[in-house]
């Protein structure tokens, strides 16, 4: 394990990425003393991130203690949208009336980042800078309810992301672009455009998801 962060984090960090790459596959348990095994670390930082993964509902853990990874259904997906149309739009708004200058480049950061990574095609580092941006945004609204309630869909939406991803590599392109006119309007303090674009960001994204499933169904 690397030095400089806690094993719980560590750990966290391992198993979240193992999800969302697919290395542990939705409906699959997870066996404590394996990962302990596989990691060399003791029980206690693999059931501390088992509890910080099933918070960001990627894991279930039921009533006699076991764990397995979360299952989403085309109805999750379809709800999450419901969600995130509403909400994240909203974000943005008030993102572009009270964002800090540290926050501008915080959101510039994760922007820049993902254009890096992108011409290397790594879909993991794709999909965290693009959470990084949109929880960048959210988080600079200002607003902590609208931050506990966007929270609660970053598990499935890390599902949703990684199938975008890996059914067209390169809208990675086209959503950089978009990303890029949404922190453009939040520099500029125009909050309508800012809400206005994200709404249509959100919107593309599930429609080119649902275009993948139904492609899917008849396969």
């Amino acid at each position: 394990m690397k030095k400089g962060t806690t094993l719980k984090n560590q750990v966290y960090d391992y198993l979240k990425e193992q999800i969302i790459m697919g290395r542990l596959n939705p409906g699959e348990r997870l066996i404590e003393e394996k990962i302990s095994e596989e990691l060399q670390v003791s029980r206690s930082p693999i059931r501390e991130s088992i509890r910080m993964l099933e918070k960001d509902g990627l894991l279930h853990v039921n009533a006699s203690g076991g764990v397995t990874v979360v299952e989403p259904t085309i109805q999750d997906y379809q709800q999450l949208f419901e969600c995130r149309v509403e909400m994240e739009p909203l974000a943005a708004f008030y993102a572009a009336q009270r964002r800090s200058s540290e926050q501008v480049k915080s959101i510039r950061t994760s922007l820049l980042r993902m254009g890096k990574i992108t011409e290397k095609n790594n879909i993991k580092k794709v999909h965290d800078s693009n959470e990084d941006f949109h929880e960048a945004i959210v988080t600079s609204s200002g607003n902590k309810f609208l931050v506990s309630m966007i929270s609660q869909f970053r598990g499935v939406n890390s599902f949703y992301r990684k199938s975008i991803l890996e059914e067209n590599p390169y809208h990675a392109e086209h959503v950089i672009y978009e990303h890029q006119q949404i922190f453009q309007a939040i520099v500029d303090q125009d909050a309508e455009l800012a809400k206005s674009l994200m709404r249509d960001h959100i919107m593309n994204d599930y429609k080119l998801f649902m275009e993948y499933c139904s492609k899917t169904r008849e396969e």
